[in-house]
């Protein structure tokens, strides 16, 4: 009787513990106006939210916990609560003398202008056009790291042998341990892009194809033997498809390089740049300071590249207020920046978002076919929920960003562990892309996670990714 006894308290506790948690909302303002982006914290966490353009939140606590409302250039407002599904107005006060001083490095958390070793009006030089802050938040200030593991392949192998990043490339089936490096250049021996490259398996059933991409503005394109299973054949195809012409070799095991030739063809000088971003509570710290950073790139895109497009994807997960958010490519940077400006960081609440449902949409937005590049910068700091089907559909959308000659740029912010990382790093590898992650050298928002690399270059991020887009698009 004992034990059953012992056995239903352990069954019961926890949902005696859930059932004290409840939902607190309410509006922020000040004496005149609502406050949007004010951050809305549990003291002593890094759970939080931000209020929205109406000035509301609306937050997950247990009886007890205490609120911090903080928001630049106002003093911090504490609320203890006492009835969770009571709704809060709140006025925060201006604080004139801390407006000037300070400048905001986190929830909650400030630092004075000595201590961080620059001022808002500190940044922004270069030349580029637009304003250069958001607000309060002046872009150039974020700090960020390049890992390009294609180019340091060598490593990257090695990196895999490690015992604990195997679980993960197991856990969601990604390999990428066995490339081909297929060149396509002209009969003056300039490189081709946007060319179909397709990698067959002969495998007892027959042959099968293994993976399909297409080859970018340096006229090569990467594929993967072992893009999704451990195992390889002895044989392989592949076929090159260009002008209504298709050219193809048997190759071996160990063959690492191929080249085709065919007739140069008028290639459209179009760019097509999609920005998929986390807009959950956690991305909080850094989302204006994000806002800032891409509203900057945006304008030096806007002079340096004649023909382009700007897409944006806002997401979070299946149970918050929206599951994702898009604009679609739009030539006008005006409208893009309209909408850009309206997005906040709310809701999540565990760790995993829907990492998956982003990718999913992204694709399904109007892709120019004939880019001559197609880049998306995925920016994020949590992984999406594992389980068997989430695997299966993120397989499949990266096999479809490959074929529709999609780069991925994961950019990785605070927060993230190794499974962010390394799958973000799948991602990249897999599409012939980058990977780009924040450093703690900005000062700004939660310690970033250091990742796996003997040795990377710390650059500013709205510098890093104008780069980025110029060396993919050869401008």
């Amino acid at each position: 009787m004992k034990n059953l006894i012992a056995l239903c308290i352990v069954f019961v506790l926890p949902f005696i513990g859930n059932s004290q948690k409840s939902f607190v909302s309410g509006n922020v303002s000040d004496s005149n106006l609502p406050l949007p982006g004010v951050n809305v914290v549990i003291k002593g966490t890094a759970k939080g939210t931000q209020t929205d353009f109406e000035g509301n939140f609306k937050i997950e606590v247990s009886k007890g916990q205490i609120l911090v409302f903080s928001f630049i250039g106002y003093k911090d407002h504490y609320v203890t609560i006492e009835e969770p599904e009571k709704f809060l107005t709140i006025e925060l006060v201006e604080d004139l003398k801390l407006l000037e001083e300070v400048v905001i490095t986190g929830y909650g958390s400030r630092k004075s202008r000595d201590a961080v070793g620059y001022s808002v009006s500190d940044y922004g030089e270069g030349g580029a056009s637009g304003s250069k802050s958001y607000g309060n938040y002046p872009y150039g200030v974020l700090t960020a790291g390049e890992i390009n593991d294609i180019k340091d392949y060598s490593e990257w192998l090695s990196v895999l042998k490690q015992k604990k990043f195997k679980k993960i490339q197991q856990d969601w089936g990604f390999y990428l341990e066995h490339k081909i490096e297929v060149m396509v250049k002209d009969n003056d021996g300039e490189p081709i892009n946007n060319v179909k490259v397709v990698l067959f398996a002969e495998k007892e059933a027959g042959i099968k194809a293994e993976m399909v991409s297409r080859t970018d503005v340096t006229g090569k394109s990467v594929l993967f033997r072992d893009l999704n299973c451990s195992t390889i054949e002895e044989y392989y195809y592949v076929q090159v498809f260009h002008n209504d012409k298709i050219l193809g070799r048997k190759v071996k095991t160990s063959t690492k390089e191929l080249a085709f030739t065919f007739s140069k063809q008028t290639e459209s000088k179009n760019v097509d740049i999609m920005f998929t971003i986390d807009a959950t509570g956690s991305m909080g710290d850094e989302m204006n300071y994000l806002k800032a950073e891409l509203q900057n790139i945006i304008s030096r895109v806007d002079q340096n590249i004649g023909e382009k497009r700007v897409a944006l994807t806002f997401y979070r997960d299946v149970s918050d207020e929206y599951t994702v958010r898009e604009f679609d490519f739009n030539s006008d940077i005006k409208k893009v920046q309209a909408f850009l400006d309206k997005q906040y960081a709310t809701g999540g609440g565990d760790y995993e978002e829907a990492v998956e449902v982003a990718l999913k949409e992204s694709l399904l937005n109007n892709w120019d076919e004939e880019a001559r590049a197609k880049l998306m910068f995925l920016l994020l700091d949590a992984p999406p929920h594992w389980n068997e089907q989430n695997v299966m559909t993120i397989r499949n959308e990266i096999r479809k960003a490959q074929e529709m000659g999609i780069k991925i740029i994961p950019i990785v912010a605070s927060g993230a562990d190794k499974t962010v990382e390394f799958l973000m790093r799948f991602f990249s590898v897999s599409t012939n892309g980058t990977y780009v992650f924040l450093t703690d050298d900005s000062g700004i928002g939660n310690p970033h996670l250091k990742p796996t690399k003997s040795n990377y270059k710390v650059e500013k991020l709205n510098n890093l990714i104008v780069r980025l887009i110029n060396e993919y698009a050869m401008i």
